[in-house]
């Protein structure tokens, strides 16, 4: 087995699974082409983001509300519009709209930006797993609201996945 792993957006490994130029992706997507396998690894929480030295913490931590005049840093709705609309799901949820101070593609620029006060966010909480230096995390665990994370490939192509 060789592997050669490359970071796409979503849209981008769609595309390059069906001319076959990669064998699998990892998506937060909740459907595919027809052409494609989809098959669920993860079902995630969400997690806020926060700086460090933020105010916030799991202690006094009671809703994302304590949070809606603050700046958040968003990933770009063109890495995927159906998690950019998963996450602006947790808003509606608490009845307001996000200021949103930046966007990226990125998780590893989300923590730069918060870990220099430029903003909180929401991530998939295991997106904290080895980035814990200067940020720190609130899992949501009694919100609605989850993620998962699949397998993709190509059905032309014979993949077997265990979970």
């Amino acid at each position: 087995i060789h592997f050669s792993l490359k970071e796409m957006d979503n849209q981008k490994q769609l595309e390059n699974l069906q001319v076959l130029e990669i064998d699998m992706g990892f998506v937060r997507l909740e459907r595919v082409p027809n052409d494609l396998n989809i098959h669920p690894i993860l079902e995630d929480t969400f997690s806020l983001v926060l700086p460090k030295n933020h105010w916030l913490n799991k202690s006094n931590f009671e809703n994302i509300l304590q949070l809606k005049n603050e700046p958040f840093i968003m990933f770009d709705a063109s890495y995927s519009p159906n998690y950019y609309q998963k996450i602006m799901q947790i808003f509606d949820y608490w009845g307001f709209t996000p200021i949103v101070s930046h966007r990226t593609v990125h998780a590893s620029s989300i923590y730069k930006l918060i870990e220099h006060n430029f903003g909180i966010s929401i991530v998939p909480s295991s997106l904290q797993i080895g980035n814990t230096s200067n940020v720190k995390f609130i899992e949501l665990k009694h919100i609605p609201q989850r993620t998962t994370l699949s397998a993709i490939w190509n059905k032309n192509k014979v993949i077997v996945c265990v979970t």
